[in-house]
């Protein structure tokens, strides 16, 4: 085998072998190609149509592509890809952040996997209730479950500081748990109560929690993008080490104002991480079909934006992969995109029937992906704790959000007058 195609095949082998290829190949090509075409690639070596492609991939993996001589197609020399600092010219740094589960188990302790993992069951538990109480009546307007998602936030809240400041669309009721609201609190705004967070006012697409940096809940899809973008702005010019973690959807990332906040981000280099939290579908429809180009953490790559893609159904892959990215903007502010693939197990809200999937898919999630159950047994393997204590945290957790939601119940409507009452900041004398 002359050294080309030794090269080659070892190129193919960092890259996962055949199999792992093809799909990449598939994600950054049009062109058909097969399993069968890129092992073939082992015996015969890489043709040149494709090695432009196959160095794209060895870079996301952070692979120094110099190494391999015989990789370039005809014209092509090493010097056209590099700059004289050695940063890569034709191609971004955005990339797919691989999940090393032991690596990522040993940089976190037994009370810090217990916290996330009673964090990630209070989400849960809580909003099977707000579905309950939706079904019964008792919640009124549009109600979005985040039943599903819980590795995302939990994951973030773990590496996240008292003053990072968090804002996020109208999926919002687990970032008003895991920022430390009291349960009451929150099920007294879904039930309208004056006892609620937002003295009634602001319902389930509106949570705020000024007091833990939790600035909404926002109703319009896409608009806390450029608030966040604000927020950020001014963390930078106060001169604080804050992180502001902005979230939205797969199906507000077509949105032009998120572009334009992107702009200002980059622009200014302000301390902000966008976090699209990519469950598949915006409202009814997959991302496939809604978007032209559906590696979504490569939508900043043209501000010069990098991008990753992370795995949001394992927290600790959230928790492990950001925590290098938020120190570096404490210290040197910049924008940064984050793709957390993740999945909700409901519809888009309680109204939607979910048609547009079958029940097979949504099982097959459940059973093989869900991030509290891979906490579950990896708490379990790891003998942090027995079977019989999860079912009494369980048990107990239950009970907690039981007598938050009767507690709730038991509160007063806001008065007809209170309609009047804060719709305009008094501004201090």
């Amino acid at each position: 085998m002359n050294g080309s195609i030794q090269e080659h095949k070892e190129i193919i082998n960092l890259l996962g072998g055949g199999k792992k290829l093809t799909e990449r190949l598939k994600l950054l090509s049009n062109e058909t190609i097969n399993e069968k075409t890129v092992y073939s690639w082992v015996r015969q070596g890489i043709p040149d149509k494709w090695k432009v492609a196959v160095s794209r991939c060895l870079l996301e993996d952070s692979i120094d592509i110099r190494n391999y001589k015989n990789l370039l197609p005809p014209g092509l020399h090493i010097d056209n890809l590099f700059s004289a600092n050695n940063s890569v010219k034709i191609f971004s740094s955005s990339k797919v952040l691989k999940t090393d589960e032991s690596n990522l188990q040993n940089i976190i302790d037994k009370d810090q996997l217990l916290k996330l993992y009673e964090m990630m069951i209070k989400i849960r538990r809580f909003e099977e209730k707000v579905g309950q109480l939706y079904s019964m009546g008792l919640i009124g307007g549009f109600c979005h479950l985040y039943i599903g998602q819980e590795g995302v936030i939990s994951g973030i809240e773990m590496l996240a500081d008292n003053n990072d400041c968090f804002i996020t669309g109208y999926r919002c009721h687990a970032h008003m748990v895991t920022r430390g609201e009291p349960m009451v609190n929150i099920f007294s705004e879904l039930l309208g109560n004056f006892s609620g967070s937002s003295k009634g006012k602001g319902g389930s697409m509106h949570m705020f929690r000024k007091e833990n940096n939790f600035f909404g809940g926002h109703g319009i899809v896409g608009a806390q993008v450029p608030i966040g973008t604000g927020i950020a702005f001014a963390n930078k010019y106060k001169n604080k080490k804050s992180v502001t973690f902005t979230f939205f959807g797969d199906g507000a990332v077509n949105q032009g104002q998120v572009y334009e906040a992107f702009n200002m981000a980059a622009l200014w280099q302000l301390p902000i991480i966008y976090i699209i939290e990519n469950n598949q579908y915006g409202m009814g429809t997959s991302v496939e079909r809604a978007s032209a180009m559906n590696e979504l953490f490569r939508r900043g790559e043209s501000f010069g934006i990098k991008g990753y893609e992370v795995d949001g159904m394992d927290p600790l892959s959230i928790y492990g992969n950001l925590q290098n990215i938020c120190s570096k903007i404490r210290e040197k502010p910049e924008p940064i995109l984050i793709e957390a693939k993740t999945y909700r197990y409901r519809g888009h809200s309680m109204s939607d029937p979910g048609k547009y999937r079958t029940r097979e898919e949504v099982q097959e999630t459940r059973e093989n992906r869900d991030p509290i159950e891979r906490i579950r047994a990896l708490l379990l393997s790891k003998k942090y704790i027995t079977e019989d204590k999860v079912k009494d945290l369980d048990k107990r957790i239950r009970e907690e959000v039981a007598e938050a939601a009767e507690l709730a119940r038991e509160k007063n409507l806001p008065d007809n007058e209170d309609l009047y009452r804060d719709v305009y900041k008094e501004l201090d004398s």
